[in-house]
């Protein structure tokens, strides 16, 4: 048995996420798709993570075996490009070790949320989160809550956790370029609409609806989930890296 690990891009905003999915068409079953013609065989593929319906990836990263060793994998990778969908571009494949999990074996994961302050661009609906009217500095004070390792039972949907919703957010920082921000998410992994329900508290806070506490509060109590209702939209959500 033969492992290859893949690193891709794509436009999530013609898939429904991207998990397979009975008669939906996601990245991962277009994925397997092209695979198992090439290799004329029942491929599986393991990603570094699930992407919601909408969201976009620059460096995704998944893993597949096979029985049949690919012996030029440069006429592989445009073989895949050649097939797939256009929504979804292959950068690059190598053979890796059978220890090697695209999952498992990551050790921090980049996200990327943009936000655009300016002139709506219908071209741009799916990309970005065009909103007006916030406190920017606002974004960047409350964002300093969320660094570290902590509870975030209350900025997820998932129901049950096996670590007990604890994850560690390494670092929150942000670039404004022109009328646009980049907020840029570095932890060990992310939970269920995790970044978008903080991103989506964070401008609540900056529109003045809530304050600090109510951020605080919700990182601290752990006995009764208190999910925070606001939710960002996946359009302006990327998975920028993985590392390994």
């Amino acid at each position: 048995m033969f492992r290859y690990k893949l690193v891709l891009s794509y436009d999530g905003s013609i898939f429904y996420g991207y998990a397979k999915q009975p008669n939906m068409y996601t990245v991962q079953s277009e994925i397997e798709r092209v695979l198992s013609i090439i290799l004329n065989s029942d491929i599986k593929i393991f990603a570094s993570g699930r992407t919601d319906k909408g969201v976009h990836a620059l460096n995704q990263v998944i893993h597949f075996d096979t029985e049949n060793e690919i012996l030029d994998l440069t006429k592989f990778l445009i073989s895949m490009n050649k097939l797939i969908d256009k929504a979804i571009y292959i950068k690059s494949i190598e053979k890796v070790d059978e220890t090697f999990h695209a999952r498992f074996s990551a050790k921090s994961k980049t996200y990327v949320y943009i936000i655009n302050f300016g002139e709506y661009l219908p071209m741009l609906r799916n990309y970005e989160l065009n909103i007006h009217d916030i406190d920017i500095n606002k974004i960047i004070e409350g964002s300093k809550l969320f660094i570290g390792k902590k509870n975030f039972s209350n900025f997820t949907s998932k129901e049950i956790d096996d670590d007990n919703f604890i994850r560690e957010i390494f670092d929150i920082s942000s670039d404004i370029l022109g009328n646009r921000m980049y907020i840029r998410f570095s932890g060990d992994g992310f939970m269920k609409y995790e970044v978008r329900k903080i991103v989506g508290t964070l401008l609540e806070y900056a529109k003045g609806k809530i304050d600090l506490n109510y951020i605080k509060h919700r990182l601290n109590t752990t006995k009764n989930r208190e999910i925070v209702p606001y939710q960002a939209p996946a359009r302006g959500l990327y998975l920028k890296e993985v590392i390994y």
